[in-house]
C-alpha cells in the first residue's frame, strides 16, 4: 500500500511541477525575457530544461527523504547486491542442508515405519506373553502354595527330628556317663576287694595278736604323726601319684626302723587305695602347696602293720624370717623361778603359733623344739636382769603351716624413767 501511495504522490507532484514549468516557460516566452543574453526562445527552452531538472531532483529528494527503499536503491545497491549474493549462497547452502535433512527425514520416516511395525509385532508378542505369564503366574501360585505346605511339613518334621536327635544325644551322653560310672565302680570294686582282703588279713592278725596286746608294747599310738611332707598341687597326675608314693615309701621305712626290722621290702604301712586316689584328685585340681601328713589310725602293736590315713592342710606362709611370734613384758622373777617363767613363756609361744595355723604334733600338741643350750642360755639371761623385761620369740627362718617352729628367745630389759 505504501508503494502505491508513493507512486500516486510522485505522479501528482510531477504533473504539478510540469504544469508550473510549462506556465513559467509560456510566461517567459510571452514576456520575451532573456537570461545570459540568450534569445527569448532559447531562454524559454532553458527554463523548461531547468524545470525538468528540478522535477527530477525534487522527485528523487522527496523519495530519498521519504522512502528507505529508495535510499537503499540509490546509495546501498552494491551492499544490497553483496548481501543478496550472500543470502543467495546461504539459501543455496540451506537448500542443500534441507535436501540432506529431507533425505534423512525420509530415512527416519522409513525407520519409524519399520519400528512402528516392529512395535506392533512386539505388542502382539507382549500380549501373547502376558497371557502366557498369567497362566504361568497362576501355576506358580499353586506351586508356591504347595511348596509352603511342604515347607511347613518339613519344618515340623525337622523339629521332630531335632528333638529326636537331642534325645538320642542325651541318651548317648547318659550311656557314656553310665559306662564311665560302671568303669569307675568296677575299679572301686577291685580296690575295695583288695582293701577287704587286706583288712581280713589284718583282722586275722588282730585276732591272733589279742593275747600279745596284753603283754606286747604299743609301737604307734592312734593319731600319731608318722610322716609329714609338703606337696605342690597342679602337677600332672602321674607326678602327683609319684610324690605321694615316695612319701608312703619313706614312711614305711620309718615304721620298719622303729620296729627294728631290717628287711625293707616288708609293707609295714597300709593305706587304702581309695584314700590315695581321692588325695591325688584333690592335689590334681589345685595349684596350691599342701601339707600331707600320714597318721596312725589306731594303736599298733609290735609286729602288726600300721593302718595309715592322710591328713591334708594348705601350706601357707605364716611367719617371715626375723618376725616376732609372741612377746610379753613381765617383771623379772626371782632367779629360782626363772626357768619356770621361761617354760611358761614357751607354752604361750606354742599356743600362739598353733592359733596362727602351725600344725602341732597330734599327740604332744607342740609345734617345734628348742635345744637345751638355747633354753639354758635364755634362763641365764633372764636371771641376770631386774625389773621390767620383754621376752620375745623371734623366727630364725620362714615358717609355713607344715612347721616346725624355729625361734630365738630375746630377753630385753626395759629402760627405767
Amino acid at each position: 500500500m505504501f508503494g502505491i501511495a508513493l507512486i500516486v504522490v510522485i505522479v501528482i507532484m510531477g504533473g504539478a511541477i510540469a504544469y508550473i514549468g510549462d506556465k513559467l516557460g509560456t510566461k517567459v516566452g510571452k514576456k520575451k525575457l532573456t537570461v545570459f543574453g540568450l534569445r527569448p526562445k532559447h531562454t524559454s527552452i532553458l527554463v523548461t530544461i531547468i524545470t525538468g531538472f528540478l522535477i527530477a531532483a525534487t522527485t528523487l529528494g522527496i523519495l530519498t527523504l521519504v522512502s528507505t527503499d529508495v535510499r537503499t536503491a540509490l546509495f546501498g545497491m552494491e551492499a544490497l547486491k553483496a548481501e543478496l549474493g550472500s543470502l543467495s549462497e546461504e539459501v543455496f547452502k540451506q537448500n542443500g542442508e534441507l535436501t540432506v535433512s529431507r533425505e534423512a527425514l525420509e530415512a527416519k520416516t522409513k525407520e519409524y515405519l519399520e519400528l512402528t511395525q516392529k512395535i506392533q509385532e512386539t505388542a502382539k508378542q507382549l500380549t501373547d506373553i502376558s497371557r502366557e505369564l498369567e497362566t504361568v503366574a497362576a501355576e506358580r501360585d499353586r506351586a508356591a502354595a504347595a511348596l509352603g505346605k511342604i515347607q511347613t511339613d518339613y519344618a515340623v518334621a525337622k523339629n521332630d527330628l531335632g528333638k529326636a536327635q537331642q534325645e538320642i544325644d542325651g541318651l548317648v551322653k547318659t550311656k557314656q556317663q553310665l559306662d564311665q560310672r560302671v568303669a569307675e565302680l568296677n575299679s572301686s570294686k577291685i580296690k575295695l576287694e583288695d582293701d577287704v582282703k587286706r583288712l581280713n588279713d589284718l583282722t586275722t592278725n588282730l585276732k591272733r595278736g589279742m593275747q600279745i596286746v596284753r603283754e606286747g608294747s604299743i609301737v604307734f599310738r592312734a593319731g600319731e604323726a608318722l610322716a609329714t611332707s609338703a606337696i605342690r598341687g597342679g602337677e600332672t597326675r602321674d607326678a602327683t601319684a609319684k610324690a605321694l608314693g615316695e612319701l608312703i615309701l619313706r614312711t614305711n621305712f620309718v615304721v620298719l626302723d622303729k620296729m627294728g626290722m631290717s628287711d625293707k621290702r616288708v609293707e609295714a604301712l597300709w593305706i587304702s587305695q581309695t584314700d590315695f586316689d581321692e588325695l591325688v584328685n584333690l592335689l590334681d585340681r589345685s595349684s596350691d602347696e599342701y601339707v600331707v601328713r600320714i597318721l596312725a589310725s589306731g594303736n599298733t602293736i609290735y609286729g602288726e602293720p600300721v593302718i595309715g590315713q592322710f591328713e591334708v592342710f594348705p601350706n601357707n606362709l605364716l611367719y617371715a624370717k626375723d618376725k616376732a611370734v609372741y612377746s610379753e613384758t613381765i617383771t623379772a622373777p626371782d632367779s629360782r623361778k626363772a626357768e619356770e617363767t621361761m617354760l611358761l613363756f614357751l607354752q604361750k609361744v606354742n599356743a600362739e603359733a598353733v592359733r596362727k595355723g602351725v600344725l602341732p604334733d597330734p599327740l604332744q600338741g607342740t609345734v617345734g623344739a628348742i635345744s637345751g643350750s638355747q633354753l639354758f642360755d635364755a634362763v641365764k639371761r633372764l636371771q641376770g636382769v631386774r625389773g621390767p623385761v620383754t621376752l620375745s620369740a623371734i623366727t630364725t627362718d620362714n615358717i609355713h603351716t607344715v612347721g616346725p617352729l624355729k625361734i630365738n628367745i630375746e630377753v630385753k630389759p626395759m629402760l627405767s624413767n
